[in-house]
């Protein structure tokens, strides 16, 4: 183990910000390493200081440029010596789009209080008065960033855009960094995803999602459990149902997994299946499964929902690998044309396309002349592991070596991407306990659709991934209380 959208630049429109936060900061502040922005997200002119942004307060308030920076090379610091509330406006014009324009909002902060929670609302007021109002939470963890992010698709002409992103009011000194205060659009008929174009619904965070699962913005989050267990009680323990569950069957399993994909889509969560193959690779690309894969198309079809399907993921290592990519350009155009609410997905380690042999470079094993409609990627945090012996003990940097290179080699080939499997120690957990919320936030700046943990003792490969402590378990809960979720039929 180990989709693009083109976006129109708008100005920030009548952001405020009501920034109330715990103590002073009384650790150091150390500047993020090289985090990600979105194609299409404005800055906020964070970097030309503070232009463009004014603050409304009770108390004495400074609004001041800081080099503690989310990205670029400045932040904006509101603080005060004495208990003090405080309202961060932007001055800049609101933005004017057009009925179906899907937008977008976003913004980081930092504090060194934890338990802050932060809400971001995006608000469309139309032409004739009518309002609509989506919005997002995330709760802060000392001296860490963290973004909030929401989104919605207009309904009316003419129609005005504002963000308003709120903290808890309390009467405590003031001491809060603020960066990429960002909204962005994408013209009326852009879904942002590569597959059918329709809007099937529109998800938890208010964006929407076409009839084979893809988001116009955010991410799914949700896990493997156990094996191919009913995820209820991890749902229970965690306060919130799962955005996506894998699973994992044979050839033979069909039945079991179409009932499942169908009763998973009855509890708002995305079925991602995987499928072992009833023939080899070769005997798949010379038709002796296309009997087998329509029918299961065909079986897929009749789920009231979205379905993701992958067929032998993790091939690496277990023949030959042309074989398998045109078994994949085999089996795609019968599996999307037989069931339109399914999209074919293909499942890789991700090391093996950036660190293993030339033969597993995505430019040698991606399925050619087809529509793919999600590439994921198993992506394990490693640190902790044992292997040969000896421990691991260097700390990844996911953003750096996967998702950057992932994003810009899926917008070249037109393809939405997503963590199909990761998981990390017991021991990691203890070293940086936030590492789901950060990896999950990092994937979602990158144009990630889905981010699946492996909450599992199976197949651990010397680590121990699964969420067995109440402290895990909280930390996969953080994020996935903003993560994205189908509805409920």
């Amino acid at each position: 183990m180990h989709p693009t959208t083109t976006l129109v630049r708008t100005t920030v429109a009548a952001a405020i910000l009501s920034l109330v936060a715990g103590l002073a900061l009384v650790v150091p502040l150390s500047r993020e390493s090289q985090a990600a922005v979105r194609p299409g997200l404005v800055n906020g002119r964070v970097e030309a200081g503070t232009t463009g942004y004014r603050v409304s307060s009770f108390g004495d308030v400074s609004l001041n440029p800081s080099r503690v920076a989310h990205s670029g090379a400045r932040a904006l610091r509101v603080h005060s010596a004495q208990p003090a509330r405080a309202r961060l406006h932007t001055t800049s014009t609101r933005a004017v789009v057009a009925k179906g324009t899907t937008a977008k909002a976003r913004i980081w902060v930092r504090t060194a209080h934890t338990g802050q929670r932060v809400t971001l609302s995006l608000r469309e007021t139309a032409a004739d008065g009518s309002i609509q109002t989506r919005s997002a939470s995330v709760t802060l963890r000392r001296g860490a960033w963290r973004a909030v992010r929401t989104g919605l698709v207009t309904r009316g002409s003419r129609s005005t855009l504002s963000v308003t992103a709120l903290l808890p009011q309390t009467w405590h000194r003031l001491d809060v960094l603020v960066d990429d205060l960002a909204l962005s659009t994408a013209r009326p008929g852009s879904s942002g995803a590569p597959s059918d174009p329709s809007v099937a619904g529109r998800l938890s965070n208010g964006c929407t999602y076409d009839r084979r699962g893809l988001p116009s913005c955010g991410a799914y989050l949700g896990a493997t459990y156990k094996s191919n267990t009913d995820p209820a009680p991890l749902e229970s323990q965690v306060g919130r149902r799962l955005g996506v569950r894998r699973t994992f069957w044979t050839a033979t399993g069909v039945q079991k997994a179409v009932a499942t994909a169908r009763y998973d889509v009855s509890h708002g969560r995305l079925p991602w299946i995987s499928f072992k193959l009833p023939h080899s690779w070769e005997a798949m690309t010379a038709g002796q499964g296309d009997a087998w894969a329509r029918d299961l198309a065909r079986r897929l079809a009749t789920v009231p929902g979205p379905v993701w399907v992958a067929f032998h993921h993790e091939p690496e290592g277990d023949g030959d690998i042309t074989a398998w990519r045109t078994m994949q350009e085999r089996l795609a155009p019968i599996v999307r044309r037989a069931a339109p609410n399914v999209a074919y997905t293909v499942v890789l380690t991700g090391w093996n396309q950036f660190f293993g042999e030339t033969k597993y470079d995505l430019a040698h094993v991606w399925p050619r002349g087809v529509t793919i409609d999600v590439a994921g990627f198993d992506l394990y945090n490693e640190y902790g592991v044992v292997k040969n012996g000896k421990t691991i003990t260097a700390w990844p940097d996911f953003d750096r070596d996967y998702y950057r290179p992932i994003q810009a080699w899926a917008a070249k080939h037109g393809v939405a991407w997503g963590v199909a499997e990761t998981g990390y120690t017991n021991r990691g957990h203890a070293y940086r306990p936030t590492w789901i919320e950060r990896s999950y936030d990092q994937l979602v700046a990158r144009d990630g659709v889905a981010y699946a943990y492996f909450d599992t003792t199976l197949n651990q490969g010397g680590g121990s991934w699964a969420l067995s402590s109440a402290s895990k378990r909280a930390a996969f809960a953080e994020p996935l209380r903003g993560s994205a979720t189908l509805p409920r039929p």
